[in-house]
């Protein structure tokens, strides 16, 4: 071999060397910021813990407590309606937490954070499992995970009254992985089909936001290879969905007249956008780009959805499941916004949980179509950068995120603090509960449970 024909291979050898150090850095600065994210969110639901019952527990507990009073069967508790929802659920740990836990919280806590880390594997597993990530990319599916446990999360998690959206959502989550399939069917596709729908029953029943795994399933089964078979079994099953809607009352829907006013039509517009900014539409001085980042994920899931329903092209099992994800994520917005903007027009931040299925969609479809196109090292050290940076950026976030939920359970507790020092303030009936002599009353009789199983 002559001198010329050794420098191109020699160059050539030295270029994917360094392509291959770099990548095992940028593979170790990945998995070092999943293990950080991971570690704040343990962090963060420590520092905003909330145990004492306040609000929506205080109802959940009267209900309880008046059911073992009047000796009704469980069934029946189970069943009660809860404003717009039907929770068996939630009625469940909270029969648990007062006969067992002497009403100390920590089921729902318990339940709310393997709900979430359930999620957290699922998300993982199938982006782990897309066959556009291979070798080193197989790191990038940790980025999935890392969009659902944040700071916001966390607290959805370490206060009670907030179990219920962890626990949607993983009902949610598992149902739309388990039901694809059709294209890939294998003798478990059946049995995967029909947990499917048990589990999006469970949504439906966890909290009335679950309800919106039915669009995504619905999707899922039209896009299947199979579509006919796949929507007239889903259809046969979707008849359930009746029945957690049965014995609701709202009172968002009075006026319909007043649903089509200009005004109206604008201040759910800005309630959607407000929505999808979270968590940072809730900092005041944060609140124009949160709109816009609102806006920019309307158009990027509406821009999803309608691209690979009319072209209906070749796709992955991750790149279905991850438009499922989007469709559940959005019909939850226009839901919130529909329904909550003449309720409550103020987003609550515990909402923010919600749209983590939206972000890990998109998510899995950016990585699934640059990875398709990865065909050098160059290329994949690229790919590998920009997941380290975006990674890097995540925790960063964490971190601000975080120290604004530790602030908003900060002045959570110190209210209670005062509420169970004996003082009553006019200002309590939006956090403590609306009737305070209610309220006084439900935790007295909390008190006196407790004590007599004591």
């Amino acid at each position: 071999m002559s001198c010329a024909d050794a420098s191109p291979l020699a160059s050539r050898t030295a270029s994917y060397r360094r392509s291959y150090q770099a990548s095992e850095v940028l593979s170790v600065t990945i998995v070092v910021a999943a293990a950080a994210q991971a570690v704040l969110f343990a962090v963060f639901l420590a520092r905003t813990i909330i145990l004492r019952p306040f609000s929506d527990m205080i109802s959940w507990i009267d209900v309880y407590l008046q059911a073992r009073q009047q000796h009704g069967g469980l069934l029946e508790y189970l069943w009660a309606p809860n404003n717009e929802h039907h929770m068996p659920i939630i009625r469940l740990l909270t029969a648990l937490d007062i006969s067992t836990f002497h009403a100390s919280g920590v089921p729902f806590v318990i339940a709310a954070t393997t709900a979430l880390v359930a999620a957290a594997l699922l998300i993982f597993r199938e982006l782990y499992r897309d066959r556009h990530l291979t070798g080193p990319l197989r790191l990038l599916a940790l980025l999935g995970p890392m969009l659902l446990l944040t700071s916001a999360a966390a607290v959805d998690c370490s206060i009670p009254i907030t179990s219920v959206y962890p626990l949607a959502l993983v009902c949610v989550i598992a149902a739309l992985v388990l039901f694809d399939g059709e294209a890939e069917r294998t003798r478990l596709t059946d049995a995967k089909r029909i947990a499917a729908v048990v589990m999006a029953v469970m949504a439906s029943l966890s909290n009335a936001v679950g309800m919106v795994v039915w669009p995504g399933l619905l999707w899922s089964a039209w896009r299947a290879a199979r579509p006919r078979d796949g929507c007239s079994r889903l259809l046969q099953s979707a008849l359930a969905t009746g029945l957690p809607m049965r014995g609701l009352s709202s009172d968002a829907f009075e006026d319909p007249s007043h649903l089509t006013s200009f005004a109206h039509l604008t201040e759910m517009a800005v309630y959607l956008l407000t929505y999808l900014g979270l968590p940072w539409s809730r900092a005041a001085q944060l609140h124009l780009p949160a709109l816009v980042l609102g806006g920019a994920m309307v158009v990027a899931g509406s821009v999803v959805i309608v691209r690979d329903t009319l072209l209906k092209c070749q796709t992955t099992r991750l790149q279905r499941i991850a438009v499922a994800w989007v469709i559940a994520a959005l019909a939850a917005a226009l839901l919130a916004a529909a329904g909550r903007v003449d309720v409550a027009p103020e987003v609550p931040l515990r909402y923010a949980l919600l749209i983590a299925p939206l972000h890990i969609g998109l998510l899995a479809l950016v990585l699934s179509f640059f990875a398709n196109r990865v065909v050098t090292p160059r290329q994949q050290t690229t790919l590998l950068c920009a997941g380290a940076l975006f990674a890097a950026g995540l925790v960063a976030l964490q971190v601000a995120a975080g120290r604004f939920a530790t602030g908003t359970a900060a002045t959570i507790a110190a209210t209670i603090d005062l509420y169970d020092a004996g003082i009553r303030e006019p200002c309590m009936e939006k956090l403590i509960y609306p009737d305070l002599a209610i309220a006084d009353r439900v935790l007295e009789a909390l008190h006196h449970f407790v004590a007599a199983r004591q």
